[in-house]
C-alpha cells in the first residue's frame, strides 16, 4: 500500500479535495507545511499542493497542480465520471471553474490593499456567472444532487470541499464571497454540498471540520 505527503499552506484551499480523498481511501498520509519562502526552490514548480505517494517498493511519485493531483486521487479512487468523452470534458471544464474562484480567493487574500476593489468586482461577476451555469448542468441531471449520473463523484467532491471553504473564509477575504452560494441563490449547488456533507466519502473530512 502507497503512502503520502501532502504539501501545503495552513489554509482551506487548493488541498482540501486531495485531503478528502486520502481520509476517505484510508491510505497512510502526512500533512507538511513547508517554511515559505524559504522552500519554494524545492518544490517542483515552486508552488503549493505537492503529492508525494512512496510505493510499497520505496518507488517515490511526485506530482503538482491541484487538479492533477485530485484526479489522480480520484482516479484510484475510482470516482472519475465514465459515461464518456462529453462527461469527462465537461468534469474538467467544471473543476477548472471552481479552481478559477478560488484562485481569485487566494489573489485577494494577498493583493495589494489598492488591487483587492478590482479583484472584488471581478469575483462578484466570475461567481454570479458560476452559479448560473452549474446550476444549469445540475437541473438537466435532475436536480439529484450530483453533477453526473446519481452517485457521488469526483466533482461533486471538489464542489463540496471548494463551499465548504468559502464558508470559512479567511483573513483578508472577500466581503460576502459565500453569499452567491448559499441555499438561496444556489439550492442546486447546495444539494450537492449536503449529499457528499452526509455521504461516507466524506465523513472522515467532515469530523476534522468540527
Amino acid at each position: 500500500m502507497s503512502t503520502y505527503v501532502l504539501r501545503y499552506f495552513p489554509i482551506k484551499a487548493r488541498a482540501e479535495v486531495a485531503r478528502l480523498l486520502l481520509l476517505a481511501s484510508g491510505d497512510k498520509f502526512t500533512n507538511v507545511i513547508p517554511e515559505w519562502p524559504e522552500e519554494k526552490d524545492n518544490q517542483p514548480l515552486g508552488q503549493l499542493p505537492v503529492l508525494i505517494e512512496t510505493l510499497e517498493d520505496g518507488t517515490e511519485f511526485e506530482l503538482s497542480d491541484s487538479i492533477a493531483i485530485e484526479k489522480y486521487l480520484a482516479r484510484k479512487s475510482n470516482l472519475l465520471v465514465k459515461s464518456g468523452p462529453m462527461d469527462t470534458a465537461r468534469e474538467d471544464q467544471l473543476s477548472s471553474q471552481i479552481k478559477d474562484v478560488i484562485d481569485m480567493h487566494i489573489a485577494h487574500m494577498y493583493a495589494p490593499e489598492d488591487s483587492r476593489e478590482f479583484i472584488e468586482a471581478q469575483y462578484r461577476s466570475k461567481a454570479e456567472a458560476f452559479v448560473k451555469y452549474h446550476e444549469k448542468i445540475l437541473a438537466e441531471n435532475g436536480s439529484n444532487g450530483h453533477y453526473f449520473g446519481s452517485k457521488t463523484t469526483y466533482m461533486d467532491i471538489a464542489l463540496f470541499a471548494f463551499i465548504t471553504g468559502i464558508r470559512q473564509p479567511g483573513e483578508n477575504a472577500i466581503e460576502g464571497c459565500a453569499d452567491y452560494f448559499s441555499k438561496r441563490n444556489a439550492p442546486g449547488l447546495n444539494k450537492v454540498y449536503e449529499t457528499v456533507q452526509t455521504s461516507s466519502i466524506a465523513a472522515l473530512y467532515v469530523a476534522t471540520l468540527k
